[in-house]
């Protein structure tokens, strides 16, 4: 298992060992920062929430650029990008999205090298960036369950949990047959916990969504008794209501996600800029604040206990890029197509 709380800190030892890219240094930033004013906009495809949207409003009211954003799953967005580029339309700036999306992405060929950034000096250690894709935050996943469907007594502790039958039928959870957090999940949990888990768990009779919102809601509204993959951000959201998060006992999956520059960008300074801004103190404090886990040194100063304690929650791992097709097809052969 990853200690987290030991990853941030050695991260923010280490880090002070980086040196910024002669490409980003300042005098060179500063004709960045015309050439993007002159371009006034950047077009961002986003699979993340709105939560991004807080950072591009404190980005504009800094820089007076304006962020455009078009939301979809993450699976829309690789073939969205294919489609388009294929057709020599270039229409997006920046690609927002899981890091098993983005990296795949980047091997297609469909991003392009950002160039440096200034604020590329305040990654921890653990989250270098390749000169393409920036980390910027994590989501990390347990389950979610509605307090007057599952009393304390049957409240699932673990994932193996899940698999008692008191649960049959009344699980939603995100669809593992796409990309996405029900797919980073899915992942995480067959290469950990084993083939076993996951045939077991298709006998609950899971009923999947892929609307990442409305899924933690109908649970909320009681709908079901169990959400997962639940973020711990989304659940904070929903704390006033009768919901409860739950840490699985073997660990927590979570999902890194990732900005990365599409290839031939119409915007290019301007998402250069953006790009630069989400690894800034006060574009990281929107993560930390809302209870994801950060990339940068020190964004966790200045947030309350309960958050910075349950950040440094036990993680179970993360998904493989490299082996995505691969799970993609178990998920279709262990719940169908």
């Amino acid at each position: 298992m990853i200690d987290r709380r030991a990853l941030l800190t050695a991260g923010a030892a280490t880090s002070l060992l980086r040196y910024t890219p002669a490409s980003a240094q300042p005098a060179d930033w500063a004709q960045i920062e015309r050439a993007a004013k002159a371009e006034r906009e950047v077009v961002v495809y986003n699979t993340g929430v709105g939560l991004h949207r807080d950072v591009a409003g404190a980005f504009e009211a800094r820089t007076g650029i304006k962020v455009n954003f078009l939301d979809m799953h993450a699976s829309e967005l690789r073939e969205r990008v294919r489609i388009e580029q294929s057709a020599g339309r270039f229409v997006t700036d920046i690609c927002l999205n899981g890091s098993t999306g983005s990296i795949v992405m980047d091997q297609l060929g469909q991003f392009q090298p950002h160039g440096g950034l200034p604020n590329e000096a305040n990654l921890l250690d653990a989250f270098r960036d390749n000169g393409t894709r920036i980390s910027i935050f994590q989501n990390i996943f347990g389950f979610m369950i509605n307090t007057r469907l599952v009393p304390l007594s049957e409240e699932p502790k673990s994932f193996a949990d899940l698999l008692h039958p008191r649960f049959k039928g009344k699980i939603l959870a995100d669809d593992p047959r796409a990309s996405g957090e029900g797919y980073a999940t899915f992942a995480v949990t067959y290469d950990k916990l084993g083939v076993g888990f996951q045939q077991q768990l298709a006998k609950q009779e899971l009923v999947f969504t892929r609307n990442l919102l409305e899924g933690a809601q109908r649970v909320a509204r009681g709908e079901y008794a169990v959400y997962f993959p639940q973020k711990f951000s989304d659940y904070l959201l929903l704390k006033p209501l009768p919901v409860k998060f739950i840490w699985p006992t073997e660990g927590s999956p979570y999902q890194t996600f990732m900005l990365a520059m599409a290839r031939n960008a119409p915007h290019p300074n301007a998402a250069r800029l953006l790009m630069n801004f989400f690894l800034d103190p006060a574009g990281q404090a929107f993560y930390a604040r809302s209870g994801r886990g950060v990339t940068v040194r020190g964004a966790l100063d200045d947030v309350p206990a309960e958050i910075r304690d349950a950040l440094s929650a036990k993680l179970l791992g993360t998904a493989d890029a490299a082996r995505e097709a691969e799970f993609l097809k178990l998920a279709k052969d262990i719940y169908g197509a």
